[in-house]
């Protein structure tokens, strides 16, 4: 597991105590729920059904625990699992005449960060907005989330190849879009 993928120790259940579910998957859902929320605000997931796939995904996590409470780490499984279920929720909402909106901005930061401003956290939300979907997908992946190019691939349904090319024009386009902000200049 990486560092940011390790889950932290917490409180042990005293001796005797219930326990819901299998050995380990209560912390395992604390540390990575929060982390599946945060990767289906980056996909635009509505708030309507933002529960719905989150909930979902944890549910799938606990039906087959034994496979993914062996994986080292199961970010890029349950990211894959999270898209999937996001898909079919916004498909059941289409289905039953329920109305989204995909414009709602949200807060995409795990730990905002004091340095960066309000309005430079905005100009970045524009910036990314403007990037083509996968190339989105691809620099979220990477330079929030920290995955590997080979899970951003398998979670993408890409090669590692594909993936490092949209994160590249990602940056380069952003970097054109934000060079300002970076030089300090008013030009």
């Amino acid at each position: 597991m990486t560092g940011s993928d390790r889950i932290p120790p917490g409180p042990q259940p005293p001796t005797g105590a219930a326990q819901y579910g299998p050995p380990g998957f209560e912390e395992f859902f604390r540390h990575y729920e929060p982390m599946v929320r945060r990767y289906l605000i980056w996909q635009e997931a509505e708030p309507s059904i933002l529960d719905d796939a989150a909930q979902l995904t944890m549910v799938s996590a606990f039906r087959y625990w034994d496979r993914v409470g062996q994986m080292d780490p199961p970010t890029g499984w349950l990211f894959k699992v999270a898209r999937q279920r996001l898909q079919d929720a916004r498909e059941s909402h289409r289905r039953n005449g329920i109305l989204v909106g995909t414009d709602a901005m949200h807060d995409t930061t795990a730990h905002p960060d004091p340095i960066t401003t309000c309005d430079q956290r905005l100009d970045i939300l524009a910036a990314l907005s403007k990037l083509p979907p996968r190339q989105q997908e691809a620099v979220a992946l990477r330079e929030q989330f920290g995955l590997p190019y080979k899970e951003i691939a398998e979670i993408m349904g890409a090669s590692p190849a594909t993936v490092r090319a949209h994160v590249h024009q990602a940056r380069k386009t952003l970097e054109a879009m934000l060079g300002d902000d970076k030089e300090g200049g008013d030009a």
